[in-house]
């Protein structure tokens, strides 16, 4: 095994680059999935990552944090379907897969949630800040900036990144 190639390492490495896209992008959900992209190889690209822009929209409005969205649709890559519909899905191993999957995703949420007492953003950037503000106001958001909140919401991404790749690598031999 190379260095830096445990799974521990590249729990750690995929942790500390979600967070530090998150300071970098101020974008919660691009900055967890770009991490889990690049570490394991996740297609989707510029397209994807562009698709993810607003998600910090449903973060202001206090709703599901961007971060575990940004993880969900990294494992939407790894396990998720590329068509609406296809018969060979209706086979019990094919939905029996797919249940795994789900169980799997059931995990990330449950886990995340187990971290922060929720999914929601307007629960955990009150746990992290040590109050809410409303983003969508400029005079809040310049507080928000200013009270290092840059800084302090790496966490979310962190530790959503750290959960995913947790699930991701256990797969890997």
């Amino acid at each position: 095994m190379t260095t830096g190639n445990s799974k521990q390492e590249r729990i750690a490495r995929v942790s500390t680059k979600a967070g530090d896209y998150e300071e970098m992008s101020f974008n919660c959900a691009q900055g967890t999935l770009a991490a889990l992209q690049e570490e394991f190889g996740l297609e989707g690209g510029k397209e994807l990552l562009k698709a993810a822009t607003f998600f910090p929209g449903v973060m202001s409005r206090r709703e599901t944090c961007g971060a575990i969205l940004g993880g969900l649709m990294a494992m939407g890559l790894a396990y998720g379907r590329d068509k609406l519909f296809d018969p060979s899905w209706s086979t019990e191993k094919a939905n029996q897969e797919m249940f795994k999957y789900r169980q799997r995703v059931w995990r990330y949420c449950e886990a995340f949630k187990a971290e922060f007492g929720s999914t929601m953003c307007g629960v955990i950037r009150p746990l992290i800040m040590g109050r809410d503000y409303d983003t969508m106001d400029p005079v809040d958001r310049a507080q928000f900036v200013a009270d290092g909140g840059k800084k302090m919401c790496r966490r979310p991404p962190e530790v959503a990144a750290r959960i995913a790749a947790e699930i991701l690598l256990e797969d890997e031999a």
